[in-house]
């Protein structure tokens, strides 16, 4: 199942009258994001340019309507911790700070204010990230650039990776049959701790229900799960366990 990224990029309304052109600049960059975390593998959600505390709460409401699994704050260039921090309070979800530059390096010679302004991507993030942590929410950061920097996207990956797993097992529903050999304390299951910390559904199954079910399994049904269950798993060469055998297709 693939993650549900809220992706949103920062600014300073002050600066957009003071910059000709700069918001055009970061919202381009701000799309470039979402086009490779959808790319990634991500539904992207996104909150748009958010540069002022009103913007922040419309975007928090945005993400905690669409129930995203992970958020990602692209610090395209300066913005205030206060127009950032009702995004994450209200999204109540993972937070990742990206500091994404568009280029590598700066032309030096001839950057002015608006140009530096444009290229900033990691400035606020330790005021940020202070922010967060005096507000007990946990974030990760990235630093880099939007093209050609496999580490950080590597690292961006993983993340959108990880909450689709998270929504996976949020929507999962996991049969429990029988009782553990006795003694085994690391095999007993607390359902409410399954619920409570991951939100799967436990569903507890009596043998006889479950012999009733597998009665009425048509063939057809066999065949698809014996397809899937052969495309996800590696089978073990029997050789390397001599006391296994290979895996018969009644077995199976």
């Amino acid at each position: 199942m693939s993650a549900r990224v809220g992706i949103f990029g920062i600014g300073l309304a002050a600066y957009w009258p003071q910059f000709d052109g700069l918001r055009e600049r970061i919202e381009g960059y701000q799309r470039r994001v979402e086009e490779r975390v959808a790319a990634l593998g991500g539904e992207v959600v996104s909150g748009g340019l958010v540069d002022g505390e009103q913007a922040a709460r419309e975007a928090g409401d945005r993400f905690a309507s669409a129930q995203v699994d992970l958020v990602l704050c692209h610090a395209v260039t300066y913005a205030t911790s206060s127009t950032v921090l009702p995004v994450a309070q209200a999204a109540g979800v993972p937070v990742v700070l990206l500091g994404l530059q568009p280029s590598s390096s700066l032309d030096y010679e001839s950057t002015d204010t608006g140009e530096w302004l444009a290229n900033c991507a990691a400035c606020c993030v330790p005021e940020i990230a202070g922010a967060f942590t005096r507000a007990r929410i946990p974030y990760d950061t990235v630093a880099g650039t939007i093209e050609d920097d496999a580490r950080a996207w590597e690292r961006i990956g993983a993340w959108v990776r990880a909450a689709g797993v998270a929504r996976s097992l949020r929507s999962a529903r996991i049969g429990f049959l029988g009782h553990v050999y006795p003694g085994m304390l690391d095999m007993y299951t607390d359902f409410t701790a399954v619920h409570a910390q991951v939100g799967a559904h436990v569903e507890v199954l009596e043998i006889d229900d479950l012999g009733a079910r597998v009665a009425a399994v048509a063939a057809d049904d066999v065949a698809a799960k014996t397809a899937e269950i052969e495309a996800m798993f590696a089978f073990a060469d029997p050789s390397a366990d001599p006391i296994a055998g290979s895996i018969e297709p009644d077995q199976l």
